[in-house]
């Protein structure tokens, strides 16, 4: 007969008292980057006072340090009764924005609220996570999910996708990929994975049509009233998509990718950026590029860390994004309950999806997203999402299985007689023996 074991009787004897000891030695290493990658393009970027901008940011990590601790010593299952409220708050938010929003890059893309910018977009990467887990969980059944659930889960989904494709594309793709990848580790029947992906691909390419079809007939209406068409767009940023989509043009004769040569592009002089680095790079504060190019301590941020660090840098880092994905792949089986193991794999899948997308548009893999490169980039809203997505993982390490020196699973997981039927469920991605 199976027996849970006290969590915080373990964590006293000195096991994983404040979480996975890996999880922990990631978020320190990225900030440690951050800080130094960051001070370099900064102090580059600027003429004068080139230690305030470093200062905010290293306060920023601080109150991500703190956010963190926070989240990761309170028990995951008491996120349920937050999550509802996350969701509308992220709604609201966004519908704010419409109204409220400060125009950046030729998008509303955040809030300022008492001061401090906020996105809604990271919000909803975060509730994203929390509400699918919740929903996979909730609505498990013998051999997969239910119906419902997975209505709930892609309506959300939809949702948030709705309001983000508009301002960014990446964003509402995001936020696909990680419902899938959650409902696909839930054990979701195939004919239900194969619909929801089949309705994303139908709403996101109708939306596109819909945009393409607007856009132009505005554009026709500016020109028949000799108005200026260049900055004319449809109801999303579709000309823009299509814009950087014509700069990532694959030449067959070549077979490199070519840009416009007219002007050096942001692109152009992250590539250069990366040439100079080499192998090993020209070490930390001697970047070439970080003046020249745009926004580089934060759309642009890995081409300077491949710059001054050089090839084995940027591996580095790429593999330490990978090492949380496979962390979570090793703690998830270790959860009994469905929930717990949901939030750990959708946060890691979450981090690691962004810094994908940031790496790949800065190795010219992808058309610029103007995704942030998680704790390293510079930016409020993102650092704290990431801070909290760390924590959550934190604290399913935490509270919901460990393994003692033997290799033996001991259960952490104290929910006992609970109401929920979202921390009921069994963990279906559990391993052979470990239940």
């Amino acid at each position: 007969m199976e027996t849970n074991t006290d969590a915080t009787t373990l964590s006293d004897n000195g096991k994983y008292k404040y979480g996975d000891p890996w999880i922990w030695g990631i978020y320190v290493l990225l900030c440690i980057i951050s800080i130094v990658e960051t001070f370099s393009a900064l102090s580059r970027e600027l003429d004068t006072n080139i230690y305030a901008p470093i200062l905010k940011h290293v306060v920023i990590l601080g109150l991500g340090f703190v956010v963190l601790f926070v989240v990761q010593s309170v028990p995951y299952k008491k996120y349920l009764p937050w999550i509802a409220a996350l969701v509308v708050i992220t709604i609201i938010s966004f519908v704010a924005l419409r109204f409220m929003g400060n125009d950046t890059h030729g998008a509303k893309r955040a809030l300022t609220v008492l001061g401090f910018s906020i996105q809604p977009s990271e919000l909803a990467k975060l509730s994203t996570v929390l509400v699918v887990a919740w929903i996979m969980a909730r609505y498990q059944e013998p051999g997969g999910v239910r119906t419902v659930g997975v209505v709930l889960s892609a309506t959300i989904v939809v949702v948030f996708g709705a309001f983000t494709i508009t301002e960014g594309l990446t964003n509402t793709v995001i936020f696909m990929c990680v419902s899938l990848a959650m409902m696909f580790v839930s054990g979701i029947q195939w004919k239900k994975f194969g619909i929801v992906l089949l309705v994303y691909g139908v709403l996101g390419g109708g939306f596109m049509l819909v945009d393409h079809i607007i856009t132009e007939k505005r554009i026709e209406e500016a020109e028949a009233q000799g108005r200026n068409a260049e900055n004319v767009e449809g109801i999303g940023r579709g000309k823009t998509h299509a814009s950087r989509l014509e700069d990532f043009a694959w030449n067959e004769d070549t077979c490199i990718l070519m840009h416009s040569v007219k002007d050096y592009s942001q692109e152009q002089y992250s590539y250069m950026a990366r040439a100079n680095g080499g192998f090993f790079g020209v070490m930390p504060g001697n970047s070439r590029e970080a003046s020249r190019l745009p926004l580089a301590s934060s759309d642009f941020v890995y081409s300077i860390i491949v710059e001054e660090t050089g090839f084995v840098g940027g591996i580095v880092v790429l593999i330490l994004y990978l090492s949380l994905l496979a962390r979570a792949g090793r703690i998830a089986p270790k959860c009994k309950r469905a929930f717990p193991a949901f939030l750990v794999l959708g946060m890691a899948v979450m981090i690691t999806l962004q810094a994908l997308s940031h790496i790949s548009y800065n190795c010219g893999m992808m058309p610029v997203t103007g995704q942030p490169l998680p704790l390293i980039s510079t930016g409020g809203s993102s650092i704290m999402v990431i801070s909290v997505a760390f924590g959550v993982m934190l604290s399913v390490s935490k509270y919901a299985a460990q393994v003692d020196e033997s290799g033996k699973i001991d259960r952490m997981d104290r929910e006992g007689n609970v109401s929920s039927k979202a921390l009921q469920a069994e963990n279906p991605v559990q391993l052979d023996g470990s239940k």
